[in-house]
């Protein structure tokens, strides 16, 4: 296993004992979460010294737009999700 999948793994652990711990926060708890983590993230990145430079960052974001749509809608959304917005 490379250091990324363990990270990756010891962070899932990290979030799924977060989740238990925030169970409170009822139906919002999936958005809630996701939404500080990516929050904090950022300024992890951002703040420390010689930190994420902006342009990968803002990058990678976008590469995980896309990934979570995948995710969430897989290949073939169908006919009506092409009139939605994002």
């Amino acid at each position: 296993m490379g250091r990324q999948d363990d990270l990756e793994n010891r962070l899932s652990e990290a979030i799924q004992k977060l989740a238990n711990e925030f169970s409170d926060l009822g139906d919002d708890l999936r958005w809630s979460v996701t939404r500080a983590l990516i929050h904090r993230a950022v300024h992890f990145g951002a703040e420390s010294q010689g930190g994420v430079e902006f342009c990968t960052l803002s990058t990678y974001l976008a590469e995980m737009v896309g990934h979570a749509h995948k995710l969430m809608h897989g290949d073939s959304p169908g006919p009506t999700h092409k009139d939605m917005v994002h």
